[in-house]
């Protein structure tokens, strides 16, 4: 079981008084010894099925190696760097890393790498704790601190953000990302003219930062120059996807377990993460012409080129992960996601039951099929499916959001927000404002204005802040006539 956070809050607490009592005496320090043995989570189950082939001899000599000598920081964090170089994501890692942080809270490693693993995870307020620690360790650490300071703004904690920005922009003027993530933080703090001196400066510091043009050009764009507005746009659409390299050396030796013949399937499905689709394709494509029979790449292709609107090259990856594995869900499903794409519903409804039959437990299939259903007017039957999405997935957000737009339309208020409620419980990522947006207007039909405007406000800084400019104007429209009809305080 991992411990709580405040329960390791708790224990580096405890750890800090003893360090800084002088002298620690023989006892004391065994005393400590003991209390981080004892507060150690077990240790992880490694499921080598979910790696190559090629990867268990080296992890089973690592798991291997800790199971022999479990207190051991070092070996307990090598095994959790194996895991992360091939799953970034991966909950093993993380109790191999809070393992070694806890035995060895003197290394900036472990808590470095625990916070990145958080943070990949969407655990993000356990992650600021994690790199925290790994900062003031080594305040010098620029990719921890900038970490943290990421960590905090998908958190909504515009203000400690901003906080960690300033001092980083203060101590590290020629890094784009300081001024980038500062820019970030007084766009959502409204200060207009301030963000956008953030964002050029980050330009100017690498004039091809992607994200910095468009960040830009949205400030230009609130501030009415239309004309900046337009040619930031221009240079965004040429310089998409691209950013400034970060010295990171502590990541580099985590990436450099990650060499193998595999390299281009975990590099694609690291765009694919970062949202960089058509790079994506190009990596399962190479990956594909050494070797045909890697099914799981035509699977992940036949949703990249969905996303791409390359309809002709998904069929074409579809029928072939079809005849290398008839019975794998994922390819049904993205094939479902396609045709859903296309408007082909019907079809896209019998995709979503194939991937159902090979696998009645998936969720995402569930929730699809649900969506076919109701645009279909058969309402009854989708609310079923959405309810057993949830029973495979508790806090799936997409079948709970589903089933409180449905609650709503009925005008179950109570219900549609317990449901919206539980979204944003669930939904730590770029669905959020939506999710809050639609709470604020359930609310608002209910006849709960000040519930509506907290929560109207909320979306609209969180859709600033992720660049989701349509859904911005939305809510501010949505936002400007309930403050009209609520009048002046």
């Amino acid at each position: 079981m991992l411990q709580s956070r405040e329960a390791n809050s708790h224990w580096r607490h405890s750890w800090s008084a003893l360090l800084l009592a002088a002298p620690l005496s023989i006892s004391a320090w065994a005393l400590a010894v003991d209390q981080a043995v004892s507060s150690l989570p077990d240790l992880p189950h490694i499921v080598y099925e979910q790696f190559p082939p090629s990867l268990h001899d080296q992890l089973e000599r690592a798991y291997n190696a800790v199971k022999a000598n479990p207190n051991d920081a070092t070996l307990n964090g090598d095994l959790g760097m194996v895991l992360q170089a091939h799953k970034p994501a991966d909950s093993a890692a993380e109790i191999c890393y809070r393992r070694a942080h806890l035995l060895d809270q003197s290394t900036l490693s472990w808590g470095y790498y625990l916070g990145l693993v958080l943070a990949s995870e969407g655990k993000f307020e356990e992650a600021e704790v994690a790199l925290r620690d790994a900062s003031r360790i080594d305040p010098k650490y620029l990719p921890a601190r900038l970490n943290l300071g990421e960590c905090l703004l998908a958190s909504g904690k515009w203000r400690e953000a901003g906080e960690v920005f300033e001092v980083l922009v203060r101590e590290n003027p020629d890094s784009p990302h300081a001024h980038y993530g500062l820019a970030r933080v007084k766009s959502v703090r409204n200060d207009l003219n301030g963000a956008a001196d953030s964002y050029r400066k980050a330009c100017e510091l690498f004039p091809s930062f992607g994200a910095a043009h468009y960040g830009l050009a949205r400030v230009y764009e609130r501030l009415k120059d239309q004309k900046r507005s337009q040619e930031e746009l221009k240079l965004y659409d040429s310089t998409r996807g691209l950013a400034p390299a970060l010295k990171d050396e502590l990541l580099a030796k985590v990436a450099a377990l990650n060499a193998s013949p595999m390299d281009e399937l975990r590099q694609a499905e690291s765009l694919t993460e970062q949202g960089k689709i058509s790079e994506a394709a190009v990596e399962y494509e190479r990956a594909l012409a050494s070797n045909p029979q890697l099914e799981k790449a035509h699977v992940h292709l036949i949703f990249l080129y969905g996303r791409l609107g390359q309809a002709a090259k998904a069929e074409e990856h579809f029928q072939a992960g079809v005849l290398l594995d008839p019975n794998d869900p994922e390819c049904y499903f993205n094939h479902g996601l396609l045709l859903a794409s296309e408007e082909r519903y019907s079809e896209a409804e019998q995709a979503f039951r194939k991937a159902l039959e090979t696998n009645p437990h998936y969720p995402e299939s569930h929730t699809n099929l649900g969506y076919m259903l109701e645009g279909q007017g058969k309402l009854s039957e989708a609310v079923a499916e959405y309810e057993r999405a949830i029973t495979d997935a508790p806090d799936d957000p997409e079948a709970h959001f589903a089933l409180g737009r449905i609650a709503v339309n009925r005008d179950n208020y109570a219900e549609g927000i317990q449901q919206f409620l539980i979204c944003l419980r669930a939904e730590k990522g770029g669905n959020r404002p939506a999710y809050l947006y639609a709470l604020g207007a359930a609310y608002a039909r209910s006849g709960d204005r000040n519930n509506a405007l907290q929560y109207l406000r909320q979306a609209r800084e969180g859709a600033a802040a992720l660049g989701q400019s349509k859904l911005e104007e939305a809510i501010q429209d949505d936002l400007k006539r309930l403050e009209e009809e609520a009048g002046p305080k």
